[in-house]
């Protein structure tokens, strides 16, 4: 192992970002006073603010970021913009010039067995590399709806302030611009889309400019007349229905648009600098939990929350860790989409002779992508009553492990009445089904577990999923789509009864979509949350984490486009407090 340097860093306001507990995913966390700095061997350069060596890293830093991730990169590039400020990224993984899914640029993530789930062990992706999961994601552009965003006001408690969907719908069109479909693609495709959602920031998104393909307009009609269906004005406008939605990807080229591109290429800001291939192990404290610095190194660790002290008292006692903040809620409130890859048709009748094409086109010459998102109404209008009746009577303590203390219970009860709600919602896409050939995959966007809650077999979330799959099977061989004489091959006819569903899904369902969120949930601490409403840990000072971590709740999208929005709104209030605006420069 090669020598370590050390570094004292003087100025107050300190940034760094860490790791989540149970994720492996990044944070974002405000430091002040003194940091001690043990830095990274070093890296090979590419780009010109990236420093090689040990000795090259400054002794003083207004913000050190942990991780170039989505979040990590945004605010890196909002708070050196006006040019007061110099900033130092602390990044684990390498750039990466090939994007996409890879495993190589993704942490080694495999669940425990699940009992529930035939005992099924799981992968669970997080982007590895500068760039975060932004640099490996499926590039889908969606929002949650205007309710799902509601929400997270409501688990603020009564101190909640603008965490809603008014509060966010500034950040979202902040962070991102929308290249308008083409003319022809308006008319041929009935493609709605409307600027007023929309902005002008660094990250381009825009409809992928290959022709769609007839069958994926037949059954855009097909859903159009579903009972309860809408055609939304824009896939941003926050709510739910049947829409085209863009990429993460230029309207020049089609290259993928991700947080690098965005907030650290072609920027040459002297006070913006990056080291990688190392990563922070924990965080020092001064007096009165102030946050004084923290320690990095090559190689890897985890949790690092825990790792300094901060999380549930009892287990950090377990590891041989002093407890310096007792927060039961660190590395709990897991949640993720839920998903059964495929729900297999044949047409029995062909509409044409095309070969179907299934799952999100990105890049030169790739199809439009079509998204039908419903709430439970739409998916099941005879039973969605039922099925929330039965949730919001259910006791949380019964469902959650022994070791959950009472302020975690009621954290969770507090999600469970507003889930309640939610569920007899038109509006709260509890399945998304992208829509291009028969069949397909199906999601649900709302699951009820959280981390190791153990899921019952015959709890309301299991039941959404049959409901999912039995609206798949109405649309697939009803109405308009009935002259195709479509046949089920997956799970196929002989799975009849609710009960063989059942069984099916508990052997396919997929339980991470690669949307990890909760684990430092903002929320109030008597409700077993971690972060306050300016996203502060609490018990400590000078200590933020900024990250997918700090959803309370999931929204019915994929997350990166939401922690985007969150990061530019945490920016904003560092700068505001810090008594400087942001400039483009």
């Amino acid at each position: 192992m090669r020598p370590t340097a050390s570094y004292k860093h003087r100025r107050t306001d300190v940034t760094i970002r860490a790791i989540m507990p149970s994720l492996k995913s990044t944070v974002l966390v405000v430091l002040s006073a003194t940091a001690n700095l043990v830095a990274a061997w070093p890296t090979v350069p590419k780009y010109a603010q990236l420093v090689n060596r040990a000795d090259q890293v400054s002794d003083e830093y207004d913000y050190v970021i942990v991780g170039g991730g989505t979040s990590g990169l945004t605010v890196g590039d909002r708070l050196t913009e006006n040019g007061k400020y110099t900033v130092l990224v602390i990044e684990e993984g390498e750039f990466h010039d090939v994007t996409g899914f890879d495993f190589s640029r993704m942490y080694n993530i495999t669940s425990l067995p699940s009992p529930a789930l035939n005992d099924r062990s799981f992968f669970v992706g997080i982007g590895k590399g500068v760039g975060g999961s932004s640099l490996v994601n499926g590039q889908v552009w969606l929002r949650g709806t205007i309710p799902e965003y509601d929400a997270w006001r409501t688990l603020g408690g009564s101190k909640a302030k603008d965490w809603d969907w008014n509060g966010l719908l500034p950040y979202f069109k902040k962070a991102m611009t929308l290249n308008p479909p083409t003319d022809e693609q308006v008319e041929n495709y009935k493609i709605l889309y409307d600027q007023s959602y929309w902005g002008d920031g660094e990250i381009q998104v825009s409809f992928s400019d290959g022709p769609a393909s007839e069958q994926t307009m037949i059954l855009y009609e097909a859903m159009s007349k579903v009972d309860g269906m809408t055609t939304p004005v824009d896939s941003g406008s926050g709510h739910a229905g049947l829409y085209w939605y863009p990429m993460a990807q230029d309207n020049v080229n089609y290259m993928r648009s991700y947080a690098r591109t965005g907030h650290w290429d072609d920027l040459t800001r002297a006070n913006y600098q990056m080291i990688t291939g190392s990563k922070v192990s924990n965080i020092v404290f001064g007096h009165d939990m102030t946050a004084t610095g923290v320690t990095f190194r090559t190689g890897s660790d985890s949790a690092i929350l825990m790792l300094s002290g901060i999380g549930p008292a009892d287990h950090l006692a377990e590891a041989g860790i002093d407890a310096k903040v007792n927060l039961p809620g660190v590395g709990a409130n897991f949640q993720d989409h839920s998903y059964i890859p495929f729900i297999g048709y044949a047409w029995g009748i062909p509409p044409n002779d095309e070969e179907p094409y299934y799952g999100p086109g990105s890049g030169p010459g790739a199809h439009p992508n079509l998204a039908a998102m419903m709430g439970l109404p739409v998916i099941t209008p005879d039973k969605y009553q039922e099925i929330a009746a039965k949730y919001a009577a259910q006791g949380a303590a019964d469902f959650l492990p022994s070791h959950y203390t009472a302020e975690q219970i009621e954290g969770y009860r507090q999600q469970q009445l507003i889930y309640a709600e939610l569920m007899e919602s038109d509006n709260v896409v509890f399945n998304e089904m992208m829509l291009s050939g028969p069949g397909g995959s199906v999601q649900n966007l709302h699951p009820c577990s959280r981390g190791d809650i153990r899921l019952n077999t015959q709890d309301p979330e299991s039941e959404v999923m049959v409901e999912i799959v039995k609206f798949m099977r109405r649309f697939m061989t009803t109405g308009d789509l009935a002259q195709y004489a479509a046949v089920e091959f997956l799970p196929g006819p002989e799975v009849a009864t609710d009960e063989d569903l059942l069984g099916w899904v508990k052997e396919n369902l997929i339980p991470s979509v690669f949307h990890p969120v909760g684990t430092t949930a903002k929320m109030p601490r008597k409700w077993g949350g971690v972060v306050d409403e300016d996203l502060f840990v609490y018990g400590t000072k000078k200590l933020r984490i900024i990250d997918s971590g700090i959803q309370p709740t999931l929204i019915g999208a994929t997350t990166c486009e939401t922690v985007y929005a969150v990061a530019e709104k945490i920016a904003e209030k560092i700068l505001a407090k810090a008594g400087h605006g942001a400039k483009k420069n």
